[in-house]
C-alpha cells in the first residue's frame, strides 16, 4: 500500500485478514485496508460492501477490537465512499453508526473529534485545535509536518471537513480539502490519506 501496489496487496491483506480473524475472534483484521485498495484499483461497490460490512459487524457487536473511539474510521470511511457513491442508505447507515458512538466516552479520543465534525458536534477550527493545538490550518500543517501522530489526527479531520462538504452539495470545498489532506507528508497508517489521493488522481 505504501508505495501504491493496490492490486497486489489485496492477496497478502485477505491472507492475514483471515489469519488475525481467526486467531482474535472480534478483531478488525485487514478489512479498513481491503476495502481501501479496492477503491484506489477502481473497484468500488466492493470497497463500500467491504466497508460496510464491518460497520455492521461492529454495530452489532461481532468485532469489538476498533480504534481507541469504538469503531470511528470505518464510519468515517463508509460515508466518505457512501456519499461519493452517491449510496443514500449507506450514508444514512454510517451516519446512524456514528451518531451511536457519540454517546460515548471514547469519542474524545481520536478519531472521535473528527466524527463529531461531522455530526455538527464540533466546529472545524475546533476539531482542528483539538487535533494539533491550533485552529488555524497553517499552522495546523505546519504541527503535522513533525509530528506524525498529530498528522494523523489532521488527515482525519481534513478527510471529514472533505466528506461533509461533499454531503453538502459544495464539490469545490470538498476537492479542496482533500488536496489538503493529501498534501500532508505520508501518515503511515492512516487510510484516509489514500482515498483523499484518489482524489487527485481521478479530477
Amino acid at each position: 500500500m505504501a508505495v501504491g501496489e493496490f492490486a497486489e496487496a489485496i492477496p497478502y491483506l485477505e491472507k492475514f485478514d483471515k489469519y488475525a480473524s481467526s486467531l482474535h475472534p472480534g478483531a478488525m483484521g485487514r478489512q479498513i485496508e481491503l476495502s481501501v485498495c479496492h477503491w484506489m484499483i477502481g473497484e468500488r461497490t466492493t470497497a463500500r460492501e467491504i466497508i460496510k460490512s464491518l460497520v455492521v459487524a461492529v454495530r452489532d457487536g461481532k468485532v469489538y477490537y476498533t480504534d481507541a473511539a469504538g469503531g470511528v474510521g470505518q464510519g468515517l470511511i463508509l460515508c466518505y465512499m457512501a456519499v461519493t457513491s452517491g449510496a443514500r442508505s449507506d450514508i444514512d447507515l454510517a451516519m446512524n453508526y456514528l451518531k451511536k458512538l457519540a454517546g460515548r466516552d471514547l469519542i474524545k479520543s481520536w478519531p472521535g473529534p473528527a466524527a463529531l465534525f461531522l455530526l455538527g458536534g464540533l466546529s472545524f477550527g475546533e476539531t482542528l485545535k483539538d487535533a494539533t493545538g491550533t485552529a488555524d490550518l497553517a499552522q495546523a500543517k505546519a504541527v503535522a509536518q513533525k509530528d506524525v501522530l498529530k498528522r494523523r489526527w489532521l488527515v482525519d479531520t481534513l478527510f471529514a471537513a472533505g466528506t461533509e462538504r461533499r454531503m453538502a452539495g459544495d464539490e469545490a470545498g470538498c476537492r479542496l480539502l482533500m488536496r489538503e489532506c493529501a498534501g500532508l507528508p505520508h501518515p503511515k497508517v492512516e487510510y484516509e490519506w489514500y482515498l483523499a489521493q484518489s482524489e487527485m488522481a481521478n479530477p
